[in-house]
């Protein structure tokens, strides 16, 4: 019997002690203390039916007691096995706050304002961002659901109305752009993204919606509309052709003033490609240089034709990759057409001038032969002679350029003895009474003899304009020093001609460019200039050196076979 009750005694004191522990796992103190009050209760009840039944003052009953024994062995194992319990739930507990903790993290961290809008349309959750973004807290539209259409812009409230009513039954997301009216009055764009939400089982649970500040990108985009409006306005006031190619060459864009221009309208020159519209010469895309330059005769669509002056330039991405072609045209149909009248007035007037000049040159040397002239006479007549074989020669010289410039000249090579050809101008430029220098010919590095020859195939009428200009020149920047003329034979031929002083530097960059002279009263620019275009036409190279100390030198090239 008093086994029985010290059994129960022990069971209920571990039933108490094991009630404290759990404390620590659930968190509830008093819920466990009273719980170990009232088994220690029991205890001490037990232990004082137990002192008096060994004292003799009782007599325990035998079934009272096994039921009680009974009792705390159930209590004893209830305590013991709802520990498990606890600690799964103090696990998913911990999970979920968790859980409920990145949730949180993630949600209320963002940037853009984010809600969830329930099937009933109330706001299920709403981040903590929209007061950034509208100005009005979070819980002003949890409490307020029809807060979002009051703010909206009232250009935009009806767009927004309707996506609003029509969101919760959309199968798919939607996006548009529409404005607010912050707390604070500003106006705010806000670009809106939503998507349809559902549980594992696909029950609707209504909307998830972003809404993203674009005020840059729509102050952006309004500032490249206006860019374009600007450039549009340009283009088509400019009164010049406009035209975009794309790389294939086919028409893009061509402005108002072009259409008008060609005889086209807007969709029948579009997509066509430029060549078969009105090029007649056009190039592939695939040669256009950027900054080319041009003139090229086109026809209009009622068949007559046009010169205009283009220039080309390249379009790229910002990769660098080649996207189209970008080309300008200005109408110089009346600016070609006085060029070539002038051209044809100034054949004309060379062809007409040659003939009578020779007569005129030739008079002067007639009456010079006479015995009876006074020393006067005889400087007047010379001047005149002097004066009518300079315009010869500028006459001949200009003949010669519009041939090499226009194209129409042909080179027909003949043996030609480039020694004796210097020879002959330099004899002619020092007798001339305008120089008093002396000229010094050598011939690979020994002066020259009177039987030396250095044959070249050319055309003898440019290779003597070519050697007299560049001596007459040499010999008018001489100073007191003689000009030094160096041939060496071989393949190619070469001629140098060295004078003491040097090419004054605004000149030198422009040495052999047409009008390009400097310090000369009477100086047209013509000479190195033709000399360039001899030194070409013969397939030929012609350079200059200066400096202060050395002088110039100028050395051409030319094949010898």
């Amino acid at each position: 019997m008093y086994y029985i009750i010290a059994a129960s005694i022990l069971l209920q004191l571990a039933a108490a002690v094991y009630a404290l522990r759990l404390i620590g796992l659930t968190g509830h103190r008093i819920s466990w203390i009273l719980i170990a009050v009232g088994l220690a209760g029991m205890v001490h009840r037990r232990m004082h039916t137990l002192w008096m039944g060994m004292l003799g003052r009782g007599h325990p009953d035998m079934i009272f007691e096994l039921v009680g024994l009974g009792v705390s062995i159930l209590v004893f194992m209830g305590v013991i096995l709802i520990r498990p319990v606890f600690k799964q739930l103090k696990e998913a507990n911990d999970k979920l706050a968790a859980s409920e903790a990145r949730f949180r993290t993630v949600a209320d961290f963002t940037y853009d304002w984010e809600y969830w809008r329930g099937p009933d349309g109330e706001f299920r959750y709403v981040s903590p961002s929209c007061l950034r973004v509208t100005g009005y807290p979070r819980e002003a539209f949890i409490n307020d659901p029809g807060l979002l259409e009051r703010i909206v812009h009232p250009e935009d409230a009806d767009v927004v109305a309707a996506h609003l009513s029509s969101e919760r039954g959309q199968s798919g997301g939607s996006d548009f752009d529409f404005r607010i009216i912050a707390a604070d009055g500003t106006m705010h764009w806000l670009g809106h993204r939503c998507v349809p939400v559902t549980d594992a089982a696909g029950t609707p649970l209504g909307t998830r919606a972003s809404n993203r500040l674009i005020d840059t990108r729509k102050n952006a985009e309004e500032n490249l509309r206006r860019s374009r409006r600007r450039y549009r306005n340009l283009v088509e006031q400019a009164h010049a052709i406009v035209l975009e190619l794309s790389i294939d060459g086919r028409i893009q864009f061509m402005n108002s003033f072009g259409r008008d221009f060609f005889g086209y309208g807007e969709e029948e020159i579009k997509g066509r490609r430029a060549s078969e519209l009105m090029l007649t010469d056009a190039s592939a895309p695939e040669s256009v240089d950027v900054s080319a330059r041009d003139e090229i005769e086109v026809r209009r669509r009622n068949g007559s034709s046009a010169w205009l002056s283009l220039a080309s330039s390249l379009s790229t991405d910002r990769d660098g990759r080649v996207i189209g072609i970008l080309v300008i045209g200005i109408d110089v149909t009346a600016h070609k057409a006085a060029e070539k009248l002038r051209e044809d007035v100034e054949r004309i007037v060379r062809h007409d001038l040659k003939s009578p000049l020779m007569g005129i040159v030739g008079l002067p040397a007639m009456m010079l032969k006479a015995d009876n002239l006074t020393a006067r006479q005889r400087e007047m007549l010379e001047v005149l002679e002097e004066a009518g074989m300079r315009m010869m020669d500028l006459i001949n010289q200009s003949l010669t350029l519009y041939k090499l410039e226009s194209g129409t000249y042909v080179h027909r090579p003949v043996p030609t003895d480039w020694l004796g050809m210097v020879r002959q101008a330099a004899r002619g430029l020092e007798s001339h009474k305008a120089f008093h220098q002396s000229v010094k010919i050598s011939v690979d590095g020994v002066p020259a003899t009177a039987g030396d020859t250095l044959v070249i195939p050319g055309d003898p009428t440019l290779l003597y304009g070519m050697v007299a200009n560049l001596i007459k020149n040499a010999l008018e920047a001489a100073g007191d020093s003689p000009v030094l003329i160096a041939l060496t034979r071989g393949d190619p031929a070469v001629m140098e001609i060295r004078n003491s002083l040097p090419v004054a530097e605004s000149v030198r960059e422009t040495f052999f460019a047409k009008y390009s002279t400097y310090g000369k009263h009477d100086g047209t620019g013509l000479g190195t200039y033709s000399a360039h275009l001899a030194v070409k036409a013969h397939s030929g190279a012609i350079s200059m050196e200066t400096s202060e100390d050395a002088g110039t030198v100028v050395r051409v090239e030319l094949p010898a076979t």
